[in-house]
């Protein structure tokens, strides 16, 4: 017959057509039907509820039992009154063993509902303790465990119970109670490693812990401070099975691990040290008036605790422990702390890394300064007179957070150099796509408001940006470069307008932003150099070369980095000129790593214009007609002794060799090519002496050759030296090329009468001076600004006239002309002090005739 069967199998037609030992089979099978729903029942319900299915059982058995026990004694009963009755007929009186008799039965009767009033205790305590676990109140668990473990000796104790050996779920039901002792003792320290531990629950664990484990108070307080150092390092450690986000905001997990901290230290003042909590409850406890352990149960459960032994009903639990001394609270507490900055150094440093903005060091900063009001950590260093202090943010979250600003800073920084390279390649690779945009009109580059026209912020006035030779590409990258700086210098201002960051710190952190943004810039313009750009790519030198100026002049916040602001200065005191010095310094940096590029530029176009090539090193019959230009014939009139009139006519050179003109326009024109504005000072400075060396190299190869012997040569080459030098504003501050030049016009002089080049010099220099101002405008981005002495007189009494002409604004209402006047040349005479008169005839056709014997 299967299961199924079973359960509708009826009872009477079993009967009638089975046999004896086939009914018995069946009832052995429904026995273990329902033995195995039972198993079944019991994993369903779970651990917990075992127990009691398993007292219910006991219980339903013990109904049986009890039911029979009261037929029993209502029998026992009956006969008694019957047999009393007769007795009272014949007026007997019990014989004394009667009496003995009925004692022993009456005391068995009681030992009876005592033995059966502690089972019912047993089968109770279960449920209780649960509840008592469920609550909270684990000293209270505690007290019925030891109470369970009380009874439950008692009777497997009490041999001569007859009693015990037919009813053995007193056993049974203490190995139900036994797993109690692991259960609650895990739910205590499970309790303690809570980071939010109210002080009654902590105080009810520790209770726990002593009665459960009988240690001293000594040993249960360093277990205590072990479990915090647990939590401490469970709330920092980064769970790789769990996020960030599912852990909480890093805000959130950093105040937590200081909440941690500094709630061990409240705990351990208001429960360890002298008229704690801990003390308090202690010594109630063991207080002999205290309330026996049965009061615990409730009130339907102990109908008849009086049934219940002496030993059962006023079961107390005494705590015996050793006091604790100032000195062991103070050796436990101080190795606790050298625990937690071993862990804080490793784990609370990692977790610092995941906050990314000021914004939440400052919502940590405001938290934890407000837990100061609360605690009061002075006075415990102070009682227990501690090495160390136990203000945990002061000592081990602040470092933390600086070093977690200076993190922040850095690597904003350094993201922002590595945005701005990474736009420079990219701007490289596109040079010769944006290099016209410069000279493309736009009506964007005109200021499209008042507002705009008088803003401070330069990179939006477009025009401006053109004639300084900025590109769309550059003052895009300067643009979001100042973004990202003034988002540093934002997140800067949240810290320093933070009122609980002390001055120190404030000034600490300015210095380390200057020191940071200093080293950054020095990186990338490492990183640029390494880019390894040849002379060749004049393109590309000249695009890094306006971009570190760019840097300068349109990021205003790179210049708050060194300089700060004004509500800055409350905190950086005298340091302000400090900061200057260095921002000059940076400045100067960039200036010469600017001026680098813009050397390989002026090398690249003088080894391409090749001077050796382009200007002839000799001087020869072949090459004079394609070299020397018409001479000027100058006639003079001079009277002798006796008066009389005598006319002398001479020829002197009156603009640069042919050669030199093609060389110096073919570098004009290969510098407009490559760099259309004109050059910096410095680099035309640069670019000037170089040049110029290269020209004085190719004139010492003439000077050497026999052809110069020729006075009407040197003359042309002295003029050509005179022009160079004049016209560059060759000065004695350039010793070197200064010794140059007049070494080489001292060697053309030996090559001339001197008798001759008395009469000629100052024909000579008139015209030197006059080949400089038609030359000057035409040479353009070669020459340097026009020379004082050549430059047009005006009147110093020249007034505006009502209606200004533009050439005004060439010398009035500025030091600096905005132009230079063009030269007018017209034929002009001169007396000398001899009385010479100068005519300037018509060139002629025929070049001068240049003989050995001049």
């Amino acid at each position: 017959m299967d299961a199924a069967n079973l359960l509708s199998v009826d009872v009477d037609t079993l009967f009638e057509h089975h046999s004896v030992p086939e009914i018995d089979i069946v009832h052995k099978k429904i026995q273990s039907v329902v033995e195995n729903k039972r198993e079944e029942l019991r994993l369903m319900v779970g651990e917990r509820y075992r127990d009691l299915l398993q007292a219910a059982d006991t219980i339903v058995a013990m109904k049986d039992t009890s039911q029979r026990l009261t037929e029993q004694v209502d029998s026992i009963t009956m006969k008694c009154r019957n047999l009393n009755d007769q007795q009272l007929l014949g007026f007997k009186i019990s014989e004394p063993e009667d009496l003995l008799r009925n004692r022993n039965a009456n005391k068995q009767l009681n030992n009876y509902f005592s033995t059966m009033l502690q089972i019912k205790l047993l089968t109770t305590l279960p449920e209780l303790i649960w509840t008592h676990i469920d609550n909270d109140r684990f000293y209270s668990a505690s007290e019925l465990f030891i109470f369970s473990r009380h009874v439950s000796t008692g009777l497997q104790l009490d041999a001569t119970n007859m009693l015990m050996q037919h009813l053995p779920v007193a056993k049974k039901q203490w190995e139900i109670l036994k797993p109690f002792n692991m259960t609650i003792k895990m739910h205590v320290l499970a309790t303690l490693e809570k980071e939010d531990l109210n002080i009654n629950v902590a105080t009810d664990c520790l209770l726990s812990l002593l009665i459960l484990e009988k240690n001293s108070l000594n040993s249960v307080l360093k277990t205590f401070l072990n479990l915090r150092c647990k939590t401490f390092l469970n709330c920092l450690s980064n769970d790789k099975k769990r996020s960030i986000e599912e852990r909480g905001r890093v805000q959130n997990i950093i105040l937590a691990s200081l909440r941690i901290l500094n709630n061990t230290i409240d705990i351990i003042e208001k429960c360890f040290l002298e008229n704690g909590l801990l003390l308090q409850r202690l010594q109630e406890h063991n207080d002999v008036n205290s309330l026996p352990i049965i009061t615990l149960v409730e009130e339907a459960d102990i109908v008849h605790s009086y049934l219940l032994p002496e030993i059962i009903s006023n079961f107390r639990v005494r705590i015996e422990t050793q006091s604790l001394d100032d000195t062991q609270v103070r050796e436990s507490l101080e190795q606790w702390i050298i625990d937690i900055r071993r862990i804080a150094a490793t784990q609370l440093k990692q977790l610092f890394d995941y906050v990314s903005t000021m914004s939440v060091i400052k919502e940590i900063k405001i938290e934890a300064n407000s837990y100061k009001n609360y605690f009061k950590f002075d006075q415990v260093v102070k009682r227990l007179k501690l090495t160390q202090t136990l203000d945990f943010f002061e000592q081990k979250y602040i470092p933390l957070i600086n070093q977690r600003i200076h993190d922040i800073i850095h690597d904003n920084w350094a993201k922002a150099m590595q945005t701005t390279f990474e736009s420079l390649e990219q701007s490289l690779t596109d040079i010769n796509l944006s290099s016209l945009d410069i000279w493309y009109e736009n009506i964007n580059d005109l200021p499209s408001s008042l507002e705009v026209a008088l803003s401070d912020d330069t990179k939006i006035k477009k025009l401006l940006m053109k004639t300084k030779g900025y590109d769309n590409d550059i003052i895009s990258l300067c643009a979001e470069f100042d973004e990202k700086l003034k988002s540093i210098i934002s997140e800067m201002n949240v810290l320093l307008e933070e009122q609980a960051t002390r001055a120190e710190d404030k000034l600490s952190l300015i210095v380390f932003l200057r020191e940071t943004s200093e080293a950054q810039l020095t990186h990338f313009l490492s990183r640029v150099k390494s880019l390894h750009l040849v002379p060749t790519q004049r393109s590309e030198l000249l695009f890094v070369a306006r971009c570190f100026a760019a840097l300068l002049e349109l990021c205003p916040n790179l210049k708050t980095c060194f300089c700060q602001r004004g509500n800055w200065r409350q905190w950086v005191g005298n340091v302000t000129a400090n900061s200057i010095e260095h921002w000059n310094r940076v400045c100067m940096l960039i200036e010469e790593e600017t001026f680098i590029f813009w050397q390989q530029i002026v090398q690249g176009i003088l080894q391409e214009s090749n001077c050796e090539q382009n200007l002839p090193s000799s001087i020869t019959n072949e090459n004079i007609l394609e070299e020397f230009a018409n001479w000027e014939t100058v006639e003079i009139e001079q009277k002798d002794e006796s008066e009389s009139t005598i006319h002398s006519t001479f020829r002197i050179p009156n603009q640069p060799r042919i050669s030199l003109q093609t060389y110096l326009f073919t570098l004009v024109h290969m510098l407009n090519s490559n760099v259309p504005q004109t050059l910096p000072t410095k680099v035309l400075h640069y670019y000037n002496v170089n040049m110029l060396a290269q020209i004085l190299q190719q004139y010492q190869k003439i000077l050497t050759d026999n052809m110069s012997s020729n006075q009407n040569i040197a003359l042309q080459l002295y003029f050509d030296l005179k022009f160079l030098q004049t016209i560059f504003a060759v000065t004695r501050d350039d010793k070197q090329l200064n010794d140059q030049f007049s070494a080489l016009q001292g060697t053309c002089k030996s090559f001339i009468d001197p008798f001759d080049f008395e009469l000629f010099s100052e024909p000579i220099s008139t015209n030197v001076k006059r080949s400089i101002a038609r030359y000057h405008c035409q040479f353009g981005v070669l020459t340097p600004p026009f020379p004082a002495h050549m430059a047009p007189k005006v009147s110093a009494n020249l007034q505006h006239e009502k209606d200004p002409n533009v050439l005004c604004l060439s010398s009035i209402g500025s030091s600096t002309a905005w132009f230079p006047l063009l030269p007018i040349v017209t034929p002009a005479s001169a007396e000398y002090s001899e009385r010479k008169s100068a005519i300037v005839n018509s060139e002629k056709l025929n070049p001068p005739c240049f003989d050995s014997g001049a």
